[in-house]
């Protein structure tokens, strides 16, 4: 008699042991599962793999040849994150200082106007801003450079540097007449994916 309960106190302490060693296991399941990063979702790794991947510092200068010649926007692809997919083309991605994505697309126009947007990385739009100024254009006695820079601390600096001269009645610069400014403006990318851009800046230099 003796001898059975024992045996059978020894069957019930494995029993025990087993059954926690189950809630241990599911316990850790469960751990593992709460603990997956998200993921980017396929139709906006779609979206992102158009662009190319770009290092900063980035400098665009909207009115060169050079960025008229890029690719536009997969329209299919880029409804859902583009305000205005059917006319941008596709600058580039570039590693975030935080949880987010940053893309760069140019905005047709006489000078091409650098956008920037920022997204979470489940796709959906946390900010959107062009970057320009917006000067720059042909016109008589009139020169004009737009850029814009994003430097590798994530700051921003947008500058149209302008030179007008009074023109003859041959629309020809008469010389000592030079006037040039620096109309600019200052912002940063925030850790969030806030875009933050000052007022225009007007800077003479002569």
């Amino acid at each position: 008699m003796n001898k059975l309960i024992l045996f059978t106190g020894i069957v019930l302490l494995f029993s025990c042991k087993s059954e926690n060693k189950n809630s241990e296991n599911k316990l850790f399941e469960q751990k593992s599962v709460t603990q997956e990063i998200p993921q980017v979702n396929d139709q906006f790794q779609a979206f992102l793999d158009q662009f190319p991947k770009i290092k900063l510092p980035v400098k665009i200068k909207g009115c060169e040849d050079a960025v008229m010649d890029l690719p536009k926007l997969n329209e299919k692809l880029s409804l859902k994150y583009s305000s205005d997919a059917k006319s941008e083309l596709i600058f580039g991605v570039f590693p975030s200082n935080g949880n987010y994505v940053s893309t760069i697309t140019l905005g047709m126009a006489e000078c091409m106007v650098p956008i920037l947007t920022t997204y979470t990385i489940t796709g959906q739009k946390i900010d959107s801003k062009a970057i320009f100024i917006g000067y720059c254009g042909a016109d008589a006695c009139y020169e004009c450079i737009e850029s814009m820079t994003i430097k590798t601390n994530y700051r921003i600096y947008a500058a149209d540097t302008t030179r007008t001269y009074k023109c003859d009645e041959n629309y020809i610069p008469i010389a000592g007449t030079e006037s040039v400014e620096v109309i600019y403006k200052d912002g940063k990318i925030g850790t969030s994916g806030r875009i933050e851009l000052t007022k225009e800046i007007t800077k003479k230099i002569k």
